[in-house]
């Protein structure tokens, strides 16, 4: 699908949110080996959930060893559909250090924005829960009070009803 080598000359590239690149080739981090490679696997796979997804995509291995800390962002990001996954894991070995850093620094602080939000979520919906389960118990304890109230007042009723039967067979002696 792509050449997993960097280029050595070439025109004009959209990079999207990294700006464009004219000819050249790209800066890019060194090569840390297979043992990186192996780690973006890894991490890739641990962070989304199974080897699945990591293996849609073909990533260069020049991606896997140069940054394995941004594939499971890529894979992670919801500001992304699998097309622009594709592009990314194809362009990276391209891209200037700077490039790189901007594409890390968006993920990023979209995977902490998004957390952040789901934690504020979390607690609105735990605020939630707990002011409906004290309502709810307050209403269970105001039915419990009204069958209490109406089982008093039967109950008084009956006692009244006795009592009235008594006293007339006590005035028909």
């Amino acid at each position: 699908m792509a050449d997993d080598t960097n280029p050595t000359s070439g025109g004009t590239i959209d990079l999207r949110a990294g700006g464009t690149q004219t000819g050249g080739a790209a800066g890019g981090a060194a090569s840390a080996g297979s043992a990186a490679a192996a780690g973006a696997t890894g991490a890739a796979s641990g962070a989304t959930g199974g080897p699945g997804l990591f293996e849609k995509f073909d990533i260069p291995d020049t991606v896997k060893q140069q940054y394995p800390d941004l594939i499971p962002l890529i894979l992670q990001t919801e500001s992304m559909n699998d097309d622009e996954r594709q592009y990314w894991f194809q362009i990276l070995p391209i891209m200037t250090d700077e490039q790189v850093g901007k594409l890390r620094e968006i993920l990023m602080n979209e995977k902490n924005q998004l957390s952040a939000l789901d934690k504020e979520y979390e607690q609105e919906l735990k605020r939630i829960n707990d002011k409906h389960v004290s309502e709810w118990k307050e209403f269970e304890a105001k039915e419990k009070r009204k069958k209490l109230q109406t089982a008093e007042t039967a109950t008084e009723k009956t006692e009244k009803e006795e009592e009235e039967t008594l006293l007339k067979k006590l005035q028909g002696l």
